[in-house]
Order: structure tokens, then C-alpha cells, then sequence
């Protein structure tokens, strides 16, 4: 069988238009994480760490939960993301006559925006159908998902353990890569979904 290398590092600006460090780490020799007192998981319980199929160790994972009826709650780890998360407020401005600029009133926050990108790998020169089927069955819950990482933890939830970690998928899209036939790049778009209840009104 061939041997096959690549870069991941270069796939990734080939794909999203910018480097991400992520994919060419520089680590200083150490004598492990447990002697410097590095935190395996982040403060509202998410790890930091987790191993890839290959068993290689990454930084901050993405899972991704549901409910899938008789079967139960379905775990989903992305592979290899790189998450970014965005936030707007909503604001009311008037302006003001015979003055300069605009009185601005804060009313309120719009729903966190969080964007995935990464890579579906497959082993060999195997088209990476079992992870783009797992993509697919994810963006297709009618439900809210459950998100776990501790980068979106900080925006969902709140120290007391309040808030929510569902999100909802609201665009999947596998874009175009060249040159290999077992990577498939990938972008999610997750919204979040804090639920709410509605009192009646006597």
C-alpha cells in the first residue's frame, strides 16, 4: 500500500482562505502535563483533551449530542475543528435633532453563533464516507443538539451551571478540496438555543 502524506495545515488555507496554528503546533519539550499542573478539563466540565482514531492526542474537542429515540443519547465527536464563536447585541439607536450621533438603547443579546471548521478523515485512500453519514445524520435532528467544549461552555453556561448548551444546526456544507481523495473538509454553523418558558397571562 502507497504511503500517503499531507498536510493538514496547508489543506486547511487551501479550503477556508487562512493558517490555522492548530494544525502545526510548536511544542517546547516537557515532561508532561500532569507535572506542570495543566488542567485535563475546563471549568464547567468539558475536557480539553481527547484522542483522535488514530490515537493521537488534540486539543479541545467538539462533541455534539442528541436523542435518537430507542437508541438513546448519540455521541458525535467532530474531527479536527477549529471553533470560533461570535456574538451580537441588539441595539436601538434615535437620533437626535441638532446633535451629533445617536442615543443608544441595549435591549437585549442575539443567540451566540458558533462556526466549525475541521476535516473527515479516512484511513488508506478510502473516501471518508462513514464520517460525512454522521455529519449528515447530525444536521438532519429536528431537535436542539447538546454541545460539549469548553471554549463554547464560556458563552452558553454560566458559573452556577445555569444556561444552556444546546445549539441548533442550521448549515452543513462540505467544501470543494483538491488533490485527495481521502479528506473531506467540512463547516458548521451552530446557533445557540436557550429554551424559555411562556407564562399565561390571567
Amino acid at each position: 500500500m502507497a504511503e500517503i502524506s499531507l498536510s493538514l495545515a496547508a489543506l486547511f488555507e487551501q479550503t477556508f482562505g487562512y493558517r490555522s496554528a492548530a494544525f502545526e503546533p510548536h511544542f517546547e519539550p516537557v515532561k508532561g502535563r500532569g507535572a506542570l499542573g495543566v488542567a485535563e478539563k475546563g471549568r464547567y466540565g468539558s475536557p480539553y483533551y481527547a484522542a483522535d482514531d488514530l490515537g493521537r492526542e488534540y486539543f479541545m474537542p467538539v462533541t455534539l449530542i442528541y436523542s435518537d429515540g430507542d437508541a438513546g443519547r448519540q455521541r458525535v465527536t467532530l474531527p479536527y475543528p477549529i471553533v470560533s464563536v461570535s456574538g451580537r447585541k441588539v441595539i436601538v439607536e434615535t437620533p437626535m435633532t441638532e446633535r451629533r450621533g445617536t442615543v443608544k438603547e441595549l435591549v437585549g443579546t442575539r443567540d451566540f453563533e458558533i462556526t466549525i471548521r475541521g476535516f473527515v478523515v479516512a484511513e488508506g485512500e478510502a473516501f471518508p464516507e462513514a464520517g460525512v453519514i454522521a455529519l449528515r445524520s447530525l444536521f438532519e435532528q429536528a431537535l436542539p443538539l447538546t454541545v460539549e467544549c469548553p471554549m463554547t461552555d464560556i458563552f452558553l453556561l454560566r458559573a452556577d451551571r445555569s444556561g444552556s448548551d444546546q445549539v441548533v444546526m442550521v448549515q452543513l456544507e462540505f467544501p470543494p478540496v483538491t488533490g485527495v481523495k481521502h479528506v473531506r473538509p467540512y463547516l458548521i454553523r451552530l446557533v445557540s438555543d436557550e429554551p424559555f418558558e411562556l407564562e399565561e397571562m390571567k
